[in-house]
């Protein structure tokens, strides 16, 4: 069966830690209690999994507390690239926010360079994966002003270093914290220096902000699952196709499972779907199981082949990247269906 998990679009490089290797390094930072179990840590990352956004979204406070040092994020960098190319990853997109590791001294510039820092090293060491990174704008407390400076300030190193390493900018953190419009003048800035953006969006109980994130000028929409809650939200979507980073395993909890997840309809009805994992970490899954799920379902491989496809047009990355890529899926299609055609042939004895 021809592999369609093959770009990621929607990865967090602080959800999708090796919990192992995110255990034993919050032992050493003193993150945790120096007689803590792996079980106590595991529990600890879990337990509010099945909680409300806002309570369950705290557990990356543990996994950014120990990625602090420049060291840490390279080497965690570099560790989830490695993983990403074993599963047969051949683009993806990793996204964290430099102003959540300038705890220890480290400054926004210096955060964003260790983790391109690492992903370089991890595309030497791999040579058949590509990796961008993008930076996110947070949402915090219950006004935008917040953290502004802090926002700015990630617009200008992320502008720093566009197209080397880093290929455009996010809004994540808990979407319902504040009037979501109220970033819409960071990221009119953000088009003025020609970087571009995909935004969370209608995740978190409000589909309105769908409707926000596209006049706000996303390229793209992280989630975007509850367009579904109004038909004006989702012909918005189906209009203007703007691509939708679904995560369906990070989307279900106690109250949901997998065969009413909104992206059945979404197919259904035509909006421009991509899978992705979101956090290998918390969510327990990677992309190739995000695509196995699908077809337990009965999503066909031509489906998701499509939704590869829709991915590669929707990256962020440079037209000879795109290029490389398609170039690499239709070859693996063809000889798809000369493996079909050859098992076909009658054999004659």
């Amino acid at each position: 069966m021809l592999n369609t998990a093959r770009i990621e679009l929607h990865l967090h490089l602080d959800g999708s830690l090796n919990i192992r290797w995110a255990y034993e390094k919050s032992l050493k930072r003193g993150v945790i209690p120096a007689d803590s179990s792996f079980k106590d840590y595991y529990n600890l990352l879990f337990a509010n999994n099945a909680q409300p956004h806002n309570v369950s979204i705290t557990k990356f406070d543990l996994t950014c507390n120990i990625l602090q040092t420049a060291e840490d994020l390279t080497e965690a960098t570099y560790d989830l690239v490695r993983r990403l190319a074993n599963q047969g990853i051949w683009y993806a997109e990793i996204r964290f926010a430099s102003q959540q590791h300038c705890k220890e001294g480290l400054s926004q510039k210096e955060a964003l360079y260790a983790v391109i820092h690492g992903a370089r090293k991890g595309m030497e060491v791999f040579p058949d994966i590509r990796i961008g990174i993008i930076n996110c704008l947070m949402h915090k407390g219950d006004s935008a002003k917040v953290n502004w400076e802090e926002n700015l300030e990630t617009i200008r190193v992320t502008k720093e270093m566009l197209g080397n390493g880093a290929v455009g900018l996010d809004l994540a953190g808990f979407e319902n914290n504040c009037d979501y419009k109220e970033y819409a003048p960071l990221f009119e800035l953000a088009k003025q220096e020609g970087i571009p953006f995909t935004l969370h969006a209608g995740e978190m109980g409000i589909g309105e902000h769908v409707l926000d994130a596209i006049a706000m000028g996303a390229s793209r929409i992280g989630h975007g699952v509850n367009c579904l809650q109004s038909e004006e939200y989702l012909n918005k979507v189906l209009e203007t196709q703007i691509p939708l980073e679904v995560c369906v395993t990070s989307n279900v909890k106690r109250d949901m499972n997998y065969g009413n997840h909104a992206i059945l309809t979404l197919l259904e009805k035509g909006a421009r779907v991509t899978l992705n994992s979101d956090n290998m970490m918390f969510a327990r899954t990677d992309l190739t199981n995000e695509h196995a799920q699908m077809r337990m379902l009965g999503v066909s491989n031509e489906t998701l082949l499509h939704c590869t496809r829709n991915a590669i047009e929707a990256a962020f990355c440079d037209e000879p990247t795109k290029v490389w890529l398609r170039s690499r899926l239709e070859q693996e299609v063809l000889a798809e269906e000369e493996r079909k055609t050859h098992e076909a042939q009658p054999i004659i004895f």
